[in-house]
C-alpha cells in the first residue's frame, strides 16, 4: 500500500498531525510509518541542498564589498564593468564569468546609480568620481585624463564616438560638452576626407 493512498494528505497541514490523527490498528506497519515519513522530509530537505539553483548562488563570486551601482558591457559584448558603493571598478571576462583582476586607480564613487561610458574600441572608460570624471585605461587601470567643471556630483556620462564628443550631467543641473582639441579634430577631419578621396592627394602636374 503505497503512503499516498493510506494516508490523506491536506494542504497546510503537517504530516505529524495526519498520523497522530488518524486510527491505525496494531501492526507490524503501524509503527513505520512515522519513520518513513520522516524519511521522505530528508529527502526533501536533500533535493533542496542539491538544487542546482541553490549550490549556483552558493558558489557565486562576491563582485562587490556592497551595493553594485552600475553596469556597462563593452561594444564587442566580451567583456563587463561594474561599479560598487564599495568604490570599486571592476572588469569581467563575460565568456567564463571571472575577474580580470585589472587593477584601476583609487576612485571615490558615489552609492547611488551611476551610468558611465566605455569608448567605441574599448579602449577607454569614463566613471563619474564625485565632481569629476575619469577617464581610465581599460586594460591597464591607469587614470588617462582627469574631466573638472562640475561643482556637485556628477551622476551620468555619455560618449558620442561619432563626433568624439562627451557629454556629462551632474547634480548641479549643467549637462557638460567635452571636445578634443580642433586640431586632433582638424587631423581625424583629413585623414577621413583622404580615405573617402583619395584623389585629392594627387596634383595636376603628375603624368
Amino acid at each position: 500500500v503505497s503512503l499516498s493512498e493510506s494516508i490523506p494528505w491536506r494542504e497546510g497541514s503537517p504530516a505529524k498531525a495526519i498520523v497522530s490523527q488518524r486510527k491505525i490498528p496494531h501492526g507490524s506497519g503501524a509503527k513505520k510509518l512515522p519513520t518513513l515519513l520522516k524519511g521522505i522530509r530528508t529527502k526533501g530537505s536533500d533535493f533542496q541542498r542539491l538544487h542546482p539553483g541553490m549550490s549556483s548562488s552558493r558558489n557565486r563570486a562576491t563582485a562587490h564589498y556592497g551595493i553594485v551601482t552600475g553596469l556597462r558591457p563593452t561594444k564587442d559584448g566580451m567583456y563587463l564593468l561594474s561599479t560598487g558603493s564599495d568604490s570599486r571598478l571592476r572588469l569581467w571576462d563575460i565568456e567564463s564569468g571571472c575577474n580580470t583582476l585589472v587593477n584601476f586607480e583609487a576612485t571615490h564613487l558615489q552609492t547611488k546609480a551611476l551610468q558611465f561610458a566605455v569608448t567605441q574600441d574599448s579602449s577607454l572608460v569614463f566613471v563619474p568620481c564625485m565632481t569629476a570624471l575619469k577617464a581610465f585605461d581599460m586594460w591597464s587601470g591607469m587614470t588617462f585624463r582627469i574631466f573638472r567643471g562640475h561643482y556637485e556630483s556628477v551622476n551620468c556620462c555619455f560618449f558620442n564616438s561619432y563626433d568624439q564628443e562627451l557629454y556629462t550631467g551632474s547634480n548641479d543641473r549643467q549637462i557638460l560638452v567635452w571636445s578634443p582639441p580642433n586640431e586632433v579634430v582638424a587631423e581625424v577631419d583629413e585623414d577621413m576626407s583622404d580615405r573617402q578621396n583619395p584623389q585629392s592627394n594627387q596634383d595636376h602636374w603628375s603624368d
